[in-house]
């Protein structure tokens, strides 16, 4: 693999990183964070790495950084291909497919309406794009319903026969939504039904969480994030 392409998957990748933990953050400032860390990886100036990412080693197929964070900002947030057919053109016959390899395996996937939480949030990704919570009020929570799921009523054993259950703020955290971190806007969930609640794909019952005490928030969840009309 060329060293043009070797850096500029490496970059992407980290962008990747990058967007996924501060979706908040502008694309400008992904690139330059992930440009950053590349250069000081490789103790060589961020210019060189943003000129292989850029292409300006490769006329005349180059890109302003304006253009460049144009297409990595579609393709975070909508899974454009234009990036992608853009660095195509200017590769070698022996890089085509480990960049084509690359958007595949790296192929946007819809952030969660959670997402974005609260600086103080402790968080644990298990996945790349998935956030998950266990503060003691989570656990708290999780116990006063067995770990079972308010929704499907399942759960789940992992080894040594230990629960395992996730939390779920009715009316997400953080920006746009600014739910509040408290027991009445807290549920128990199984992993499954959390994506779907997560993803707006199911509307929520009152009747099954019943310690939600205050309805704005399954109304907020039912017309917001499953845009379901009242």
């Amino acid at each position: 693999m060329s060293q043009r392409i070797t850096d500029s998957l490496e970059v992407l990748k980290l962008i990747r990183k990058i967007a996924r933990q501060n979706p908040q953050m502008s694309a400008c400032s992904w690139r330059r964070e992930a440009v950053a860390d590349v250069a000081a990886s490789r103790d060589v100036e961020p210019n060189t790495i943003f000129a292989h990412l850029s292409g300006k080693n490769e006329p005349p197929h180059t890109l302003g950084a304006r253009e460049l964070d144009l297409r990595i900002k579609a393709w975070i947030n909508d899974g454009s291909s234009d990036l992608e057919k853009w660095i195509l053109l200017s590769c070698k016959n022996h890089d085509k497919n480990l960049v084509l390899q690359f958007f595949s395996n790296e192929q946007s996937t819809p952030l969660a309406t959670d997402i974005e939480e609260p600086e103080t949030t402790e968080r644990q990704f298990v996945t790349t794009y998935r956030v998950l919570r266990d503060t003691a009020l989570a656990r708290e929570i999780k116990v006063d319903n067995n770990y079972k799921c308010q929704i499907c009523g399942e759960g789940i054993l992992l080894a040594e026969d230990k629960p395992y259950a996730e939390a779920h703020h009715v009316k997400p955290l953080g920006s746009p939504h600014n739910g509040p971190d408290h027991r009445d806007n807290i549920v128990c969930v199984c992993p499954n039904c959390h994506v779907k609640l997560d993803y707006g794909a199911i509307e929520i019952d009152q009747n099954r969480f019943e310690n939600v005490l205050l309805p704005e928030f399954i109304r907020y969840h039912n017309k917001v994030i499953h845009k379901k009309t009242l």
